[in-house]
């Protein structure tokens, strides 16, 4: 028996969870916003956000917290990384906050990036997403 095509799928839920991220920096009125961590499923035919607390196993590893799951799964979250940048002494080290867009189904994984600039005094801005190889 033929099953008919699931309207949604992973990159549906990286689509809403995406506009869902820029759409809350877009609102953000002071420097101090943070975007919390939620998670994305499909039910039905529509998407369910649900908040998952920040100090959670869930929030810190999303990928191992849902292990195989059987239907499309994403999360949405801040985190800070580490990057390197050459200068003339040579290397320098530098951390950057970014939004992730973590998502799992079957054997697909999707992770897409954004980098968040923070100015004194001023809202933090969003920049675009990108896909993480």
């Amino acid at each position: 028996m033929n099953h008919p095509p699931r309207p949604a799928t992973l990159d549906y839920l990286a689509e809403v969870a995406k506009d869902w991220a820029v759409s809350r920096f877009a609102a953000a009125e002071d420097s101090d916003f943070v975007l919390m961590p939620h998670r994305f499923e499909l039910h039905g035919h529509t998407v369910r956000r649900h908040s998952i607390t920040p100090e959670g196993h869930e929030a810190a590893d999303p990928l191992k917290a849902a292990g195989r799951p059987p239907d499309p799964i994403l999360w949405a979250r801040s985190d800070v990384v580490t990057l390197l940048a050459d200068s003339h002494s040579g290397p320098i080290e530098f951390e950057q906050e970014i939004i992730e867009i973590l998502g799992v189904e079957d054997d697909d994984v999707l992770a897409e990036v954004a980098f968040v600039v923070r100015i004194p005094g001023l809202p933090p801005c969003l920049g675009p997403f990108w896909t993480a190889t």
